[in-house]
């Protein structure tokens, strides 16, 4: 039997019935401009489509993000062991390019109270004996941002005062206004947080607030505080290539704010991608594994997950 597909279109459609955006749809997502044969045009040669408020227009189905990224940001993924359980070949190891940008090393500079945490985590995670032990996308739990944006494909709507992101793992959503309203109250923590977005140029620009702690930013347990701040700026670069940077700022946790960015590029035309069905159910593996982990800290065992031979 054939897997089940799902158009990001049927998700849209239920946001607007419910009445969580504002306005009209705009038409299908304009397609934009491909690229020359020789390569990607200069900014100065090239103009982004417009909607019809005059903003760029960056409808339309985009890859999240680099491969393994969701696995670990600064490493990606994984010694062969790993790479052979999760049907990966030598060629989709680590990353295909330094994902941190800022500090310079490619690390999250954590304060080393939290550096020691993460250490814990990548135990506990190796061995759990608790659920929360278990990465939150394995237990299919929303992933906040920016993580939702490296984690698999996504879809971009656009209307006047909201833009709106449908990601593809677990029937996620962010919506987020344009016209200048402020965040939700402080007493308010969500997984994917409170996004507020305002257009800098032709560069569209999130703020995202009232996070909870619950989510990580990658398998490798890089947690922060429901103090974290992240600023999202999306730039489409050309017709196919949309640019996503984030600066995360959680003074509780990190020495100092920091800096990721990766290119996405479009996927599907005219109506050729449809998300795939994401069936995520949280007690369909995590029973097994804490049985597994419990009993491996029971014989006094605790491993730690790493990217090295094993």
């Amino acid at each position: 039997m054939m897997p089940m597909m799902k158009s990001g279109h049927a998700v849209w459609g239920a946001l607007a019935a419910a009445g969580l955006i504002a306005g009209g749809l705009l038409p299908s997502p304009a397609l934009g401009q491909s690229t020359s044969a020789s390569g990607r045009p200069a900014a100065s040669e090239w103009s982004p489509p417009r909607t019809a408020d005059g903003r760029p227009d960056m409808q339309g189905y985009w890859d999240g993000g680099p491969a393994n990224a969701s696995h670990s940001i600064e490493e990606g993924c994984c010694d062969p062991i790993h790479a052979r359980m999760q049907s990966r070949g030598p060629d989709r190891l680590g990353l295909p390019e330094q994902l941190i940008i800022d500090p310079p090393d490619g690390r999250i500079p954590y304060q080393p109270w939290a550096a020691e945490r993460r250490t814990e985590l990548l135990y506990d995670m190796e061995t759990p004996t608790e659920l929360a032990h278990i990465d939150p996308e394995d237990r299919c739990l929303l992933l906040g941002a920016p993580r939702s944006n490296y984690r698999g494909d996504l879809q971009i709507r656009q209307t006047d005062g909201h833009v709106v992101i449908l990601y593809e793992w677990a029937h996620a959503y962010r919506v987020i206004p344009t016209d200048g309203r402020p965040h939700v109250g402080g007493g308010i923590r969500m997984y994917n947080g409170d996004s507020r977005g305002r257009w800098e140029g032709d560069t569209l620009v999130v703020e995202v607030t009232n996070f909870n702690d619950e989510p990580w930013l990658d398998s490798h347990g890089s947690f922060y505080s429901e103090n974290l701040r992240v600023v999202e700026r999306y730039t489409l670069l050309d017709g196919d290539t949309l640019r996503y940077e984030a600066t995360l700022e959680d003074p509780t946790v990190f020495t100092s704010p920091w800096t990721l960015r990766f290119d996405m590029g479009r996927i599907g035309r005219d109506g050729e991608y449809e998300f795939f069905e994401e069936a995520c159910s949280e007690g369909v593996t995590n029973e097994h594994r804490l049985a597994a982990g419990r009993q491996a800290v029971a014989r006094g065992e605790r491993y730690l997950h790493t990217h090295g031979e094993p």
